[in-house]
């Protein structure tokens, strides 16, 4: 019954990890995974994210693209659109199996369940509905606990690694919909990790990183067991012991909210040697008072203060973050207070996008909502301002000499030319230097090149 699988995967860090887990769940059972994700499939897998109306939307014009494609294949959504909106998600005709957050490593079993037309037993979420011919899942997450799984053996790069650590949110941020698709916080027990963690570090992985919905919680739930006799708590337990296996890698931090460390907490995560000097600090808003209205519990100041701590750490210290324009009322002096946030910290890198409006949340429901034209102005403005930000940050790298992970090598304006990330997650480029893949590299800085820098091998 094997055949060849595509998939389309869509939204954060969590998603890429999970798509690889489910990948691998179906080449156990002989099925061959494409590497483009137009290619001719006997199934289509679509991993979806559902923070944006956009990332809805894409969603479903890649399935009925796909489904034109090949008519006969078997189409499967999984992930958050579905699991927050499943009503208009089983209207999309082309679709032959609906999944949750929590069932997505059973897709295969789905798929072939489906192929022989055979109501399901056994499974813990989804029915088959003859009258729709498509299974369907049970829309409430209920997990309390981490499922765990064997772990991934590797990614499409062969030098860089994900691994996640935890799942779900308590936060509850007035915009956001995850607590609503993920569930309640569940941490990965620790040795899980570790186990994992060896194996991709042995298989030559050297850029490791943690990922999860919020990795700053990790540990928070009651009732949370640490797998190792110390007195360290939340993510620290991890990066204590990952950096203390031998190996020539470096461990990077997926998104870190404000919400769950403080800049003690960072100080104290600084001191790890093998740790990359970045970190994705999400703001969402320059303005203290749109902030509040977010329901995210710290102040610019207070963000400001963990900054402080990261560049007295190291001077060219990666910094990257979200912030969303247009949030309901929003004024012109908050918008501004974004850009100017910007500006004083000096982002490697700003994700901004218009604030959308999600289903279950309160700020769907505020007074202020901001006309769709000029959410788009703001956030173009705040893209440009950003992109000023980001070459006078990576104008600061000159003359710096910087520790690169050799990633691959492209075409560009100036010659084929090696490119890799640094510490710091900036973009590096430099010249042909041998066969260097997945090896570390000291390039002294000459220059801002594309969307990073350009130097040479010292």
């Amino acid at each position: 019954m094997a055949g060849k699988v595509a998939f389309f995967t869509l939204g954060c860090k969590v998603n890429q990890y999970e798509s690889q887990a489910v990948a691998e769940a179906f080449k156990n059972k002989g099925y061959e995974i494409c590497l483009g994700e137009e290619d001719v499939a006997d199934v289509y897998i679509v991993n979806s994210c559902s923070v944006t109306r956009l990332a809805d939307r894409k969603s479903r014009q890649y399935i009925r693209r796909m489904k034109r494609l090949n008519p006969n294949s078997v189409v499967v959504i999984m992930g958050c659109y579905p699991q927050t909106n499943p009503d208009e998600v089983a209207e999309i005709e082309e679709v032959d199996i609906i999944l949750g957050t929590t069932d997505k490593l059973k897709a295969p079993e789905y798929v072939e369940e489906y192929l022989d037309k055979k109501v399901l037993s056994g499974l813990s979420v989804g029915q088959y509905h003859q009258e729709k011919d498509r299974y369907v899942l049970d829309p409430k997450v209920t997990e309390t606990e981490y499922c765990e799984h064997p772990g991934i053996l590797g990614m499409e790069t062969k030098t860089r690694a994900l691994i996640k650590i935890q799942e779900g949110c308590n936060r509850f941020c007035s915009y956001c919909v995850i607590p609503h698709a993920r569930g309640a916080v569940r941490s990965r027990s620790a040795n899980a990790i570790i186990k994992e963690a060896k194996s991709l570090i042995d298989a030559g992985y050297k850029d490791i990183t943690l990922t999860g919905i919020n990795t700053a919680l990790y540990g928070a739930e009651k009732g949370f067991k640490n797998d190792f006799e110390t007195d360290l708590t939340g993510i620290e337990i991890i990066v204590k012991a990952l950096n203390d296996i031998p190996g020539d890698f470096r461990i990077r931090l997926g998104s870190m909210e404000p919400t769950g460390i403080d800049a003690e907490y960072i100080s104290r995560l600084c001191k790890y040697e093998q740790r990359a000097h970045y970190g994705h600090l999400s703001v969402q808003s320059g303005s203290d008072s749109v902030i509040a209205a977010m329901n995210r519990h710290y102040t610019v100041d207070e963000y400001l203060e963990i900054v402080r701590v990261c560049r007295e750490f190291d001077p060219l210290y990666g910094i990257t973050t979200d912030i969303i324009t247009g949030f309901p009322g929003e004024t012109e002096d908050d918008f501004m207070s974004s850009i100017s946030l910007a500006q004083k910290v000096g982002y490697l890198h700003v994700h901004s996008f218009p604030y959308s409006r999600r289903l279950y949340t309160p700020a769907a429901d505020m007074d202020g909502q901001i006309a769709p034209p000029v959410k788009k102005e703001r956030n173009k403005r705040l893209i440009a301002a950003a992109e000023i930000v980001s070459e006078k940050f990576r104008k600061s790298m000159v003359g710096s000499t910087q520790k690169v992970l050799a990633e691959e090598q492209i075409e560009t304006p100036e010659g084929m030319l090696w490119r890799g990330h640094a510490d710091n997650f900036c973009m590096v480029y430099f010249a042909d230097c041998g066969k260097i893949e997945n090896e570390f590299v000291n390039i002294k800085i000459d220059r801002v090149f594309q969307d990073g820098v350009l130097g040479r091998k010292e």
